[in-house]
């Protein structure tokens, strides 16, 4: 009876990671470069239940895997607007370090420096990318395929795109980066990414299987609850017969 009630509420923790994760792929559904998350689960066998109720169940072991597949790139017509067709990682800079990220979605501060979404400065060949001597000039802003930056034709700097070895090793902050702890990033070898130039890589998520998933662990969720208050009582009613003899 015991072991039943640690598998439902392993079953029941497994969902309710599953719904979190659902949530927050729906909530981004429209937020460029970002990365679904998917709910991975093994199952386990044992002969006894656990000695604590806080200790993991050996029943259904559940983890969180982000889901690196590429989503669509759609076409802005900003000229800092970059989308990654290919593997790797545009690198930006902030107070807490560098990060990785496959959202393009750049702009120019104050200073002429190239920024991320969030003000983290994007890294080139030479550290941060500034535009702001070359701009004196005037002249277009135009970034080639291989993510060479050119303003009035003349070559600034080239946007620092890297790979690693395991992308699942990676930490994911926020929504759309990810931190390289354990894993070396490296240069994207030639020809195995390319850049697209005004346009957008869309998150990789899709809305309606999202929603159609919400519902099926919602309803995942509420069987588990019910297997676990069946056997509750189950217990109790064994327990109050046994008083009885």
């Amino acid at each position: 009876m015991q072991q039943g009630i640690y598998s439902t509420a392993s079953g029941a923790l497994s969902a309710l990671r599953r719904l979190d994760a659902i949530a927050n792929n729906l909530a981004n559904a429209s937020t460029p470069g970002f990365k679904a998350q998917l709910v991975v689960q093994n199952a386990a066998q044992t002969s006894r239940a656990p000695q604590s109720p806080t200790v993991g169940t050996p029943i259904n072991h559940s983890h969180l895997q982000t889901d690196f597949t590429q989503g669509e790139i759609e076409s802005t017509g900003d000229p800092l607007n970059v989308a990654l067709a290919g593997t790797g990682f545009f690198v930006v800079s902030g107070p807490n370090g560098d990060r990785l990220t496959r959202r393009g979605a750049f702009s120019l501060d104050g200073e002429g420096t190239l920024v991320a979404s969030q003000g983290q400065h994007v890294q080139g060949e030479h550290g941060d990318v500034s535009l702001q001597a070359a701009l004196r000039g005037g002249g277009a802003i135009e970034i080639s395929n291989d993510g060479t930056i050119r303003v009035g034709g003349n070559r600034v700097d080239r946007l620092k795109i890297v790979t690693v070895p395991d992308p699942q090793a990676l930490e994911r902050d926020g929504q759309t980066g990810f931190v390289a702890r354990g894993e070396t990033p490296a240069e994207a070898p030639p020809g195995t990414v390319e850049v697209k130039a005004g346009a957008l890589e869309r998150a990789n998520v899709s809305p309606m299987q999202n929603l159609v998933a919400l519902v099926e662990a919602t309803r995942g969720f509420e069987a588990y609850m019910n297997a676990a208050s069946r056997l509750d009582d189950a217990t109790a009613r064994a327990v109050n017969d046994i008083a009885r003899v």
